[in-house]
């Protein structure tokens, strides 16, 4: 909200959310993350309508599973409550990623690198998915 104020004075800007695959499907153990970020994604639907007459862009990108610490640490709890090792977890979640990987930061940067450019002005209320083709609408 701060920051569009500024951006309607100027009549462009770029803003980019950081949303999550779990805001497109859920996510085991996560209510309270899905819900954060299915909040995200209802606030960039709605600034992009609201912004676009201002020539500002609104998009979200939404990672899969990126491999963080966060990722491990999630792994290791949820190994704990099923009794599986960290490393099970992993090779069962790698299993689900077409791609058979996880995304690496740079995978997220270079997506909004581009949603921040030039060659993206004709892109708004979009939830950009990043996930090796775990969710593909």
């Amino acid at each position: 909200k701060a920051v569009a104020k500024h951006m309607i004075q100027r009549r462009s800007g770029k803003i980019i959310n950081n949303a999550s695959l779990a805001a497109k499907r859920g996510a085991l153990f996560l209510g309270h993350y899905s819900a954060s970020k299915f909040a995200v994604l209802g606030l960039t639907y709605t600034m992009a309508i609201e912004l676009a007459p201002y020539n500002i862009t609104v998009n979200a990108v939404c990672p899969g599973i990126v491999e963080t610490d966060m990722i491990r640490r999630e792994w290791k709890w949820e190994g704990n409550l099923r009794g599986m090792t960290p490393e099970k977890v992993r090779k069962e979640v790698l299993s689900t990623i077409p791609l058979g990987r996880l995304a690496k930061p740079e995978d997220i940067a270079g997506v909004v690198a581009f949603l921040a450019s030039e060659d993206a002005d004709y892109i708004t209320g979009q939830a950009i998915n990043i996930n090796g083709g775990m969710e593909s609408h």
